[in-house]
């Protein structure tokens, strides 16, 4: 049940950039906090029932930096970026963030969610197999932005791709970041 939920989460992921990009339609615009509070709860039931890969007292740091990938995961989608031009007004052009953790790469959050998916694999049990597929979905929805959504939606997006990596930061947007920070 908690894999389906999962699933059914990045269905609405999609659909939420989907109708940024083309419907425009304000009634779908709940479809992203939707997909998080769906993929908390799928994520939630699985740890449940799984066993944790690791075992004994090394699965407290490893439960302690999930805490630490989750909170950067939500300051990177709710904090680093404004969240009523972002989440609530589909269609609308706004600028490209390119500032704070956006200095990094062009898709931190695709960093924190792998990370948070792979600790919540080793230290809490959940499956494997579900962490890979939720990474991995989770990549295909940032290159489906990348390629289609924010060039649309997201006022000076192409300077942005080309001077800020995709999803490694390297030396010149790490000392890009540094300077903001």
């Amino acid at each position: 049940m908690g894999c389906l939920m999962g699933l059914g989460a990045f269905v609405l992921f999609f659909l939420s950039d989907y109708n940024d990009w083309r419907l425009s339609r304000r009634e779908l615009s709940g479809c992203f906090p939707a997909g998080g509070a769906l993929l908390a709860a799928g994520t939630a039931l699985e740890i449940r029932r799984g066993a944790p890969f690791v075992s004994g007292w090394l699965r407290w740091p490893l439960a302690g930096l999930a805490a630490l990938f989750a909170a950067l995961l939500i300051y990177t989608l709710f904090f680093a970026l404004p969240v009523d031009a972002s989440y609530t007004r589909p269609g609308e052009k706004r600028p490209a963030c390119t500032t704070g953790v956006y200095a990094l790469c062009r898709h931190p959050g695709v960093l924190w969610f792998t990370g948070l998916y792979i600790c919540l694999w080793l230290a809490l049990g959940l499956p494997l197999w579900e962490a890979a597929v939720y990474s991995g979905l989770n990549v295909l929805l940032v290159v489906f932005e990348d390629r289609c959504v924010f060039p649309a939606r997201l006022e000076g997006y192409g300077a942005y791709q080309a001077a800020t990596p995709f999803l490694l930061p390297n030396r010149r947007s790490i000392r890009a970041y540094r300077k903001v920070i």
